[in-house]
């Protein structure tokens, strides 16, 4: 039961992850114009935090009937940590190859799997 729990998990949390990275690269590309990287970044990875926030807390984790200020606040704890992974990640990435998109899919690759662990196994846990 527990592998399965899992895989549900995993499963739910990608497809999720899916509509947020959407979310994410829509707003980042449309920011790019306006904004410097970092600034497009930020904007748009905050956007789609909170919409994955609620969707996992509902969806993925069953937690969305419990509100609690402390998955709130270990979110924004892990969100910090994706953040810095996130920006880092596709700062050095676009810098070392000038491809925005290379930059986005592997700083989002990276932020995914840092966002996983940290929603699985500290803020939902």
């Amino acid at each position: 039961m527990k592998k399965n729990k899992l895989e549900y998990q995993i499963l739910v949390f990608l497809l999720i992850g899916g509509l947020a990275t959407t979310i994410d690269f829509v707003i980042y590309n449309y920011l790019f114009s306006f904004f410097s990287i970092n600034t497009s970044k930020l904007i748009s990875m905050l956007s789609s935090s909170l919409f994955s926030y609620f969707m996992n807390k509902i969806f993925t984790f069953n937690k969305g009937k419990n509100y609690n200020q402390k998955y709130l606040i270990k979110f924004y704890i892990i969100f910090l940590l994706n953040l810095l992974t996130n920006i880092f990640v596709n700062y050095y990435v676009y810098k070392l190859t000038s491809i925005k998109l290379l930059a986005f899919i592997l700083a989002t690759l990276f932020g995914m799997i840092v966002n996983f662990i940290g929603q699985k196994f500290f803020v939902f846990k």
